[in-house]
C-alpha cells in the first residue's frame, strides 16, 4: 500500500463548509474527499502532459509520412501521378472547407 503524507492547508470558511457538506453527502471523511480532489487534479495534469507529447509525436509522424509519400510519388515511373495526387488533395481540402494548398502545391517538398 502507498504511504500517504499528511498535508495541511487553510481555506476560506465557505470553501470549508462546502468541503464538509460534500464529504458528508458522499459519506466519507473530509480527508478522503480532499485527497480525491487533489489526486483527480494531479491525474488530469499528468494526462494533459502525456497527450501533448503524443500530439507532438503524431504531428511529426504525419509530416514524415507526407514527405515520404511525396518523395515516392516524385520517383514513380508515372510522372503524372504526383500531380494527380496533389490535385486530388486540393479538391478534398476544398470539399472539407479547409484552406487551399500552397501555390506551389508542395512542389518543393521532394
Amino acid at each position: 500500500m502507498t504511504n500517504h503524507i499528511r498535508l495541511q492547508t487553510f481555506v476560506p470558511y465557505p470553501v470549508a463548509r462546502w468541503v464538509r457538506e460534500q464529504a458528508n453527502t458522499q459519506n466519507e471523511s473530509v480527508s478522503i474527499f480532499i485527497r480525491d480532489l487533489v489526486m483527480g487534479a494531479y491525474r488530469a495534469q499528468e494526462l494533459d502532459q502525456n497527450e501533448a507529447l503524443k500530439s507532438d509525436e503524431r504531428d511529426r509522424e504525419t509530416v514524415f509520412a507526407s514527405v515520404a509519400l511525396d518523395a515516392i510519388l516524385a520517383a514513380h515511373p508515372d510522372n503524372t501521378l504526383r500531380q494527380k495526387t496533389h490535385d486530388a488533395y486540393g479538391r478534398r481540402l476544398q470539399r472539407l472547407g479547409l484552406s487551399a494548398p500552397s501555390k506551389n502545391r508542395g512542389q518543393d517538398e521532394a
